[in-house]
């Protein structure tokens, strides 16, 4: 399990904005500097061309079907089709196929299924694995052993190159409980991604918010460049049941209500706030009388005036030490929030 980490640490990962963004942060359009991030760009890098069967998991919202298309680009044939599709809905196509019982032996019905001629050579996204029935899931393992047959004949104008199966719950598990076939569960994850929820890499909200608020602008002419430094506490402190597509509903309402270039707490819309899982509840977040006071954005701040001090006033120095540029070092002293932290 991973260390916990105070506020300030990850406020002091996460003072870079847009500006700073880093290409190794990113692969495709997904982005994320958090470690888990990191070893999960590395895992599809690795494997991107390679894949025939893999198994994408991770809660609604953590961008399932993005690391899907991601994969997609990454592969042999970016240029071929990417064909998402309802499990369910291409196995009740043909009535036929899903009351077959399981069996080896290839089966001609399945050439007949749009979605295998749309996706040929290409990708085909099966979402929504977990909540097969028992019928489905026998007709799915027949669906992927009749791909293999083909692939093994060399008959490739009627099959996708490669299929990946998006689920919202990991399939080993429903396996070991029942709920899965054990032997589609383990057929399925042989190659398997996992998405972490927004709140076990909060070290990357802010450069996803940056980056959201980038694309919002540029969609809708707004010079919006991403938060400001007292808008990231509200985001930090939330839980983020939605993940990664409810920041960037938050953050597009943020940049609509905006009036400047960077997010304030007014611009954002009401967050319930909910206990931090990667701090203690009991552990102050400074040891010194002055830092009692509980408000976060001037815990942030109190941060970098410490990081000034202990960097004898070099600014260079300080901005290397957060982490950051010396421009957005800049921003946040040239703050009305830093005079009010004095």
């Amino acid at each position: 399990m991973q260390a916990a980490h105070s506020f300030e640490d990850v406020a002091a990962q996460n003072s870079a904005h847009y500006a700073d963004y880093r290409a190794d942060w990113s692969f495709g359009q997904m982005a994320g500097r958090s470690h888990v991030m990191q070893r999960l760009f590395g895992q599809m890098r690795y494997t991107a061309r390679h894949l025939r069967v893999a198994t994408i998991e991770g809660e609604r919202g953590t961008g399932k079907m993005l690391a899907a298309r991601t994969l997609h680009e990454f592969g042999p044939r970016p240029q071929s089709p990417f064909v998402p599709c309802a499990t369910a809905q291409l196995l009740d196509f043909q009535p036929a196929i899903a009351l077959v019982p399981h069996r080896l032996t290839p089966k001609p019905e399945f050439s007949a299924l749009p979605a295998l001629k749309q996706s040929c050579r290409g990708t085909l996204v099966l979402t929504r694995i977990d909540e097969l029935s028992p019928a489905h899931q026998a007709s799915l393992l027949d669906l992927l052993q009749w791909i293999d047959h083909q692939h093994i004949l060399r008959a490739l104008d009627s099959i996708p190159h490669r299929v990946l199966c998006l689920s919202s719950q990991p399939l080993r598990k429903l396996g070991s409980t029942g709920a899965l076939r054990s032997d589609l569960a383990n057929r399925l994850t042989a190659i398997r991604f996992a998405l972490p929820p927004l709140r076990e890499r909060r070290e990357d909200i802010s450069l996803l918010a940056d980056l959201f608020a980038q694309r919002f602008s540029e969609t809708h002419g707004k010079p919006v460049r991403g938060l400001g430094p007292q808008a990231l506490p509200h985001l930090y402190h939330y839980s983020w049941p939605g993940n990664v597509r409810e920041l960037e509903s938050v953050i597009s309402s943020a940049s609509l209500a905006c009036h400047g270039q960077w997010i304030r707490p007014i611009d954002l819309p009401a967050l319930t706030a909910s206990p931090n899982p990667t701090s203690s509840a009991a552990e102050p977040l400074h040891n010194s009388a002055p830092d009692d006071d509980p408000n976060l954005d001037r815990a942030i701040l109190r941060h970098i005036q410490r990081v000034l001090t202990r960097a004898e006033g070099n600014k260079l120095r300080a901005a290397k030490l957060l982490g950051i540029s010396r421009s957005t070092l800049y921003r946040l002293l040239d703050s009305a929030s830093i005079t009010s932290a004095s």
